[in-house]
């Protein structure tokens, strides 16, 4: 079975108990995202899947895996680096998780096999000083692991993946803190053979054509010195929830910019990756980090943190507590409405961790926005589920606000990067070249446009970014090249013929599944906060209501949302 290893790990930490289940059963949900959604539908709401996809580990940008789980809703990450494509090297498609380990443990598998180990001494260690403990400086040993704050509970916490990746959306290290499992460590020396080698290389030449020539590829050739100045031009809600402007923020992106021409010493990639979008950062004697280039931004706009130098102390914290950025600084923001810290000091670090060790009222904070909100009776902005928005506030953008309402998955970004309307101030002309193509129509691209092709771009973007994540390739690559070449790949890898039509399929089937999961374990209503609708640049509700039934026109729902019989049967999901 090329492409596929052919195996599923199960592991079953309160009775201790590993088992390999056949792949071949989900293969008809393709991988990845889909394939670990198909598996919380049948094992219910307490399991936590780590699923690779089929392109995982042989194709340029091929080095993803989703991580998904359930809370009040499906939460979902997708993470790239080397642990997954090492995963699959290992012989395993994907790791499911159920129950909950009586003691601290961790998941470790080598060319020897598979066991759970005993490591309470690694209980309240960071998430950077684990993977050191269990990596021992080797670079063929892969680790996933949670900080503090996913051992807290934190409902911000994410999974780290070898000091740069973060599963980070929807409190996914939360859950794997709540089955006391510190880490999953992988070590191996094997690999993997595809159906047609020769076939792969030739495909795999032009897939890096494409991406070399995009124009995603050029961007990030400077982004890692000029993203806090772009993102600025680029018109990005990253203000906060509580104040639309800010002076000093040309100021502080200048800085950044000072700072990070400074101190970047290369870029990185992730596995086999051409795009080389991660930024190595090297300042005051700690050893080089990984720079995410996206959530930097909202520490220094959100935050209003003019020092870069107080910036990076925040970001450097954050990820070593293994908590997701942006939805941390989206609470912090509103503890500042509070007047609980202040915006731009010292404070922030001191906040951060009463968040993570749940001091005093950081404990009601370590629960999210939502619930701090509920116990303050402020209004505050969230999105579907109670989730901190992405970029803090989505008003600027309709399709954003579209996706952020309807979404099945917490991690609403999984629908909504580079979404066009999003670059539209900076890249007009562009912006307007996509709506053509995807739907006949530029003004799709406009941020401020509620229109149906609007929504059918929404749809098309939700559809590419889960192809991407079941197939196991970067979204950004996928985006910059013809879904023709991803079928290629996926017969030189799998032997299995697919076209771009099979694909929308695929993604369709998936989308629909996580609305059928979401109804049957969660029932969470397509809302977002009352908040996102007042002041000058609120959302219309009733234009916004009328987006909504359309999309649940389009993806076959009826006007409650509720996938439709014959939807259920050209899907094969009754």
């Amino acid at each position: 079975m090329s492409g596929y290893t052919g195996k599923i790990l199960f592991v079953d930490l309160t009775q201790e108990k590993i088992v390999e289940r056949d792949t071949v059963k989900y293969m008809e949900f393709l991988g990845g995202r889909g394939i670990a959604t198909k598996i919380i539908y049948e094992f219910g709401s307490d399991t936590l899947v780590f699923m690779t996809g089929p392109l995982t580990g042989f194709i340029s940008s091929g080095s993803r895996m989703d991580v998904v789980s359930f809370r009040n809703m499906l939460v979902g990450s997708n993470v790239g680096g080397e642990f997954p494509t090492f995963l699959k090297f290992a012989g395993y498609d994907g790791i499911v998780l159920i129950g909950r380990s009586e003691k601290p443990a961790i998941l470790q598998i080598d060319d020897d096999g598979v066991s759970l180990e005993s490591v309470e001494d690694l209980w309240g260690k960071d998430a950077f000083e684990t993977i050191d403990l269990l990596t021992h400086g080797q670079r063929d040993i892969k680790v996933a692991a949670i900080g503090r704050g996913g051992e807290k509970g934190i409902k911000t916490a994410g999974i780290m993946f070898s000091h740069r990746n973060l599963a980070s959306r929807g409190g996914l290290g939360a859950i794997m803190g709540s089955k006391n499992l510190k880490a999953i460590v992988v070590h191996t020396t094997n690999g993997l053979e595809p159906y047609n080698p020769p076939e792969l290389m030739k495909v795999i030449t032009d897939i890096q054509r494409s991406i070399t020539k995009s124009g995603e590829f050029m961007r990030f050739k400077d982004w890692h010195v000029n993203f806090v100045p772009t993102i600025l031009k680029l018109k990005m809600p990253y203000f906060g929830d509580y104040e639309r402007t800010w002076e000093e923020a040309e100021e502080a992106a200048m800085n950044a910019k000072e700072f990070f021409e400074k101190h970047t010493s290369k870029r990185a990639s992730c596995f086999s990756c051409p795009l080389r979008c991660w930024a190595i950062v090297n300042y005051e004697g700690e050893y080089p980090i990984n720079l995410c280039q996206g959530t930097f931004p909202a520490i220094t706009f959100t935050l209003k943190v003019k020092d870069p130098e107080l910036a990076w102390k925040i970001y450097l914290k954050m990820q070593k507590e293994g908590l997701d950025i942006m939805s941390t600084v989206a609470v912090i923001a509103y503890a500042s409405h509070l007047g609980k810290v202040k915006l731009g000091s010292e404070e922030i670090l001191d906040f951060i961790d009463k968040i993570v060790n749940r001091v005093g009222e950081g404990d009601i904070f370590a629960e999210g926005i939502k619930k701090a909100e509920e116990h303050f009776g402020v209004p505050a902005v969230y999105v579907k589920g109670g989730m901190e928005s992405w970029s803090s506030d989505i008003r600027p953008f309709v399709g954003s606000a579209l996706i952020s309402t309807v979404a099945d998955s917490e991690g609403v970004n999984r629908a909504l990067y580079g979404f066009p309307e999003f670059y539209y101030y900076i890249k007009k002309e562009q912006a307007e070249k996509m709506a053509r193509m995807f739907v006949g129509e530029k003004n799709a691209a406009y941020p401020w446009d509620y229109s149906d092709a609007k929504v059918k771009f929404a749809v098309m973007w939700e559809n590419m970014h889960i192809i991407a994540d079941s197939l196991g390739v970067c979204v950004i690559a996928l985006l910059t090249t013809p879904l023709e070449l991803w079928c290629r790949a996926y017969y030189a890898i799998t032997g299995n013929r697919i076209t771009p039509s099979d694909l929308i399929h695929y993604a369709e089937k998936i989308r629909t599944l996580e609305r059928v999961v979401n109804i049957e374990y969660g029932g969470v209503k397509d809302e977002i906060s009352p908040r996102l609708f007042k002041g000058e640049v609120g959302l219309d509700r009733e234009k916004l209501e009328r987006m909504k039934k359309k999309y649940y026109e389009l993806r076959g729902w009826n006007e409650n949302g509720i996938p439709m019989s014959e939807t259920l049967e050209r899907y094969d999901l009754r």
